[in-house]
Order: C-alpha cells, then sequence, then structure tokens
C-alpha cells in the first residue's frame, strides 16, 4: 500500500519532526516556544527536507508526525510525557507541509533550470571556456526560484 498526498506518493513512510533545533536563540524554533517561523525536517520514504516552513499548521505540543505509509496509520508524538496519538486518517496540516516539499523540489528544478540557462548563453558569448570560469548570478536564480515556489503554494492556497 502507498499513501499519495497532492503529487507525492510515499510507499514507506513520512515523518514530519517539528523543532528538531531547540536552541532557544534560533529565530526558527518555532511553536514551542513561540517565536519565528516553525521549520521542520520531513522525510518521504528516503528522501530527507530539512527545515521546511511549517508555521501555520501544528499545535504547539507536536513534536513530529511518523506516518506508516504501507499501513496508512500513524502517530502523532508529543513534546510532554503523554501517550501519542494514534491516526487513521493523514491530517490536513501534514497534507500542507508535503505540499512544501513539492515546492521546494519546484524551487530547486527552477533554480537548476536558471543557472544551466544562464550558462548557456554564458559559453555562447564565451565559447571554448569552461564551466569551472563561469560564475552564475545567482541573485537572478533565487529570485526566479522564490517567484515559481511561492506561485505554486498560492495555486494549493497555502502561504510561504
Amino acid at each position: 500500500m502507498a499513501i499519495t498526498v497532492n503529487n507525492t506518493t510515499a510507499n514507506q513512510r513520512i515523518t514530519i519532526i517539528f523543532d528538531a533545533d531547540i536552541n532557544k536563540d534560533n529565530e526558527n524554533d518555532g511553536p514551542r516556544f513561540g517565536t519565528g517561523n516553525t521549520e521542520s525536517d520531513i522525510l518521504i520514504d528516503n528522501k530527507a527536507y530539512y527545515n521546511i516552513r511549517s508555521h501555520t499548521e501544528i499545535d504547539a505540543n507536536v513534536h513530529a508526525l511518523q506516518w506508516n505509509a504501507t499501513t496508512n496509520t500513524g502517530e502523532l508524538e508529543y513534546i510532554d510525557n503523554r501517550d501519542n496519538e494514534s491516526l487513521s486518517s493523514f491530517p490536513q496540516w501534514a497534507s500542507n507541509v508535503v505540499i512544501r516539499c513539492e515546492a521546494q523540489d519546484a524551487w530547486h528544478s527552477s533554480y537548476d533550470a536558471n543557472i544551466a540557462e544562464q550558462f548557456t548563453a554564458w559559453q555562447a558569448v564565451n565559447p571554448g571556456v569552461d564551466e569551472e570560469n563561469f560564475i552564475a548570478n545567482t541573485s537572478q536564480a533565487m529570485a526566479t526560484a522564490d517567484s515559481v515556489r511561492i506561485n505554486y503554494l498560492s495555486t494549493h492556497g497555502i502561504t510561504y
């Protein structure tokens, strides 16, 4: 069995860990301390996503979601000593986090494509010069990729 969330299929697991870094000086230490933008580390099967924003979806007492895609069941783990909560349906807030992972993939694809486009244009002007001498305009690539991510999330009705 598997679970498909938006455009992502997990065959084994989805793990979302909130506040993986509980350093109180970190501006992104999240709902536990009521500061910054909560960021999560996510594992979808064997692909890891680090520091994905997930600031609007989660109760301050939740530490992690462990979802078993083979049984389509899960557990919420809490920061205090209460028992884990069993889940039989994938929560909407977790779906939003997966969509943010997809948006991050779209960001990387856009960034890489923009850098490759710049390199191709540069080589047309400087034939025979190798890639080591190419300096990419990363600001342009990042701005383009940021727009792609924001548009992806907007299409799904959530924010960055």
